[in-house]
This record gives structure tokens, sequence and C-alpha cells, in this order.
């Protein structure tokens, strides 16, 4: 009996210990893994605050978010839950960021995600309101890692990104769709660029054997404009 409790006094301890060194360890670290995950977002959302229709800032430099109280003072729309919207296999995740330029376009920043072929594919991306209308700016693709490399990975190459934008108006409310699910192949610049305004983007040339992954992109760009259009952000 007393080499029973002998033993299981030993476990106890190891175990004790061992919460003990994993709790140290993880406060020590989580203040430098917040940060880096906040200068990751931040470069994401730099990223997708620029035009892609002429390569400048859609905010003056001075007006880019740099810090999280800078973030947080531009917060739009947020869930405690942390999802803002939910579709089939889509989500668009609080918090929602607004932003209203020297013009007087209104930029609206979200966080999406589809699912591709290994698991969630999140993106950083941006709707501009240009009058009455509503177009889609730009994309950061931010998490991947389960896509295959070579295939599906390449969705975060940037020439694959800038297949996605700009997106018309007339493009979103169509439904975007990669050009394999539409049954089509746009050969040229000047075809590609004509389909993105019917919301046709060409990945099937820049992306062979991978659909399931930009499919996922395609699929999370149009669950941001269904969310917007339910907050009455265009009517």
């Amino acid at each position: 009996m007393k080499e029973y409790m002998k033993t299981g006094f030993i476990l106890m301890l190891f175990i004790v210990i061992s919460g003990f060194i994993v709790a140290t360890v993880y406060v020590s670290t989580k203040p430098a893994i917040d940060n880096a995950e906040l200068n990751a977002k931040l470069k994401a959302i730099k990223k997708v605050l620029i035009d892609s229709r002429n390569g400048g800032l859609l905010l003056s430099e001075d007006k880019i978010p740099t810090s999280l109280q800078q973030l947080q003072s531009a917060e739009w729309d947020s869930s405690d839950t942390g999802i803002l919207y939910e579709g089939k296999s889509t989500k668009v995740y609080s918090p929602v960021y607004k932003y209203t330029n020297k013009d007087g376009k209104d930029i609206y920043v979200l966080t999406v995600s589809g699912i591709g072929f290994g698991g969630e594919v999140i993106s950083v991306i941006s709707f501009v309101k240009d009058g009455k209308e509503l177009y889609f700016n730009n994309l950061e693709v931010i998490s991947y890692s389960q896509e295959t490399p070579g295939l599906g990975a390449n969705i975060a190459l940037d020439k694959v990104k800038k297949r996605f934008y700009p997106i018309s108006y007339e493009g979103l409310l169509n439904g975007v769709k990669v050009n394999k699910d539409a049954g089509v192949i746009l050969s040229t610049p000047e075809q590609m660029k004509e389909g993105k305004e019917k919301g046709i983007v060409q990945t099937s040339d820049i992306m062979t054997g991978a659909t399931i992954t930009p499919r996922a992109v395609a699929d999370s760009i149009n669950a941001g404009f269904e969310y917007l259009k339910s907050k009455g952000v265009i009517q």
C-alpha cells in the first residue's frame, strides 16, 4: 500500500510541476505571440488598403493603423462570438473595420474564410463603397497552412492573389467564381479584366490541379459581400 501511495504522490508531484512549467512558459511567451499576431494583422490591413486600381493608398499614410488602439478605433462591427456572418462553408470574423478617405469613399476591411482542400483558408479583404456601388478592392491570404505545397498553397503567391482584384459591383452581384466553375478560359489580360467585371477569376492556368483552394477564396469574397449587404451598406 505504501508503495502505491508513494508512486501516486510522485505522479501527482510530476503533474503539478509539469503544469507549472507549461503555465510559466505560456505566460512568458503570450505577449510575444500576441504582438506577432498583431503585427501580421496590421501588415495585412495595410496591404488591402492599397488601391488595386492605381497602386496608391486608399488612405493617407498617417491614417493607416499601426497599433492596437488605432485598430480598435476603426471597429465598425463586432461580436462576442467572434463570427459576424456564416454561410454554408464561409465565415466573416469579428471585428470589421471601416475607414473613410479624403474623397468620402468608405472602405470596409474584413477577415473572411472559406473551406479549402485541407481546411480553412483565411484572408483579409477590402471593399470600397464608391457612390451607391461597392467594389472588391484587395486581398491578402493570411492562413493556408493545410493546403498542399506546390498546389493549393500557391494561393499566397502575389501573381495568384492579383487575379482576384479588383472586382466590379456587377461582378459581385453575379457572384465571384473561378473560371473552371464558370466553364470558361480567359487567356489574355483583357479577357481576364473583362471576366472580373462579370465576377469570373482566371486561376486554372497558374493553379493547375488546384481548384478547391481558389474556390474557397472566391466563396469568402462572396460571403463578405453578402455580409455587407445584410448590414445595409448597399441596398
